[in-house]
């Protein structure tokens, strides 16, 4: 039986954090639920971690998967952030939205191949996990159902997986929305929790 981990404050975090960082260090795969949807999470700068989440999900290989970063300041890291980028960022994130940017040589190709989704999720239980990128993809076996509660996720997944952690339901409980920022212009990819007409407003504003 999968471990299961019952976790909703900080304070209950902090008594299995380390034991949560042994499994992301060691390159296992855990779900965690997020402001929008339960994840599947690893170590998304691990290659053979990167492998077991899309087994996992039966996805394709070569569809991008998403990262969550623990803080806006570590975008720069991962991605080329311009002008219009560093507005979207300022003013939406910490939130429900994946902003799609040009990746940087740290990000490896079995991940996304130019350019990568990053979320900084409201979640402060998987911000504070966030220890190296985790991958962001929703813990569901490829084009079925996303999970927005514990009892929601396919038994089939949670089978696979190394480690639940059941953060109650997710308060947004329907996907981030997906925009991409590439030389100052904005495209919408998914409409999700964002409002879009709200991000070009942003853009706009002088």
């Amino acid at each position: 039986m999968v471990k299961v981990l019952k976790i909703r404050t900080l304070e209950e975090l902090k008594r299995h954090f380390h034991y949560i960082k042994k499994i992301i260090l060691e390159g296992k795969v855990f779900i965690c639920g997020t402001d929008t949807l339960y994840g599947l999470c690893a170590n998304a700068l691990d290659e053979s971690a990167l492998e077991k989440v899309y087994s996992i999900k039966e996805r394709e290989r070569g569809k991008p998967v998403s990262i969550f970063l623990r803080s806006t300041e570590d975008i720069k890291r991962y991605a080329y952030l311009d002008d219009t980028g560093r507005k979207i960022v300022e003013r939406f994130l910490p939130g429900p939205l994946t902003i799609v940017l040009k990746k940087k040589d740290i990000i490896p190709d079995a991940l996304s191949k130019d350019y990568v989704g990053i979320r900084v999720p409201k979640s402060e239980i998987v911000r504070e996990l966030s220890i190296v990128p985790l991958t962001a993809t929703s813990a569901n076996i490829s084009r079925e159902r996303p999970p927005t509660s514990f009892e929601e996720i396919d038994d089939r997944i949670k089978e696979r997986v190394d480690l639940i952690i059941d953060t109650g339901v997710c308060p947004y409980r329907r996907p981030s929305t997906v925009i991409k920022v590439v030389d100052g212009k904005v495209e919408l990819i998914r409409e999700g929790a964002v409002d879009f007409g709200e991000i070009k407003k942003v853009v706009e504003e002088e």
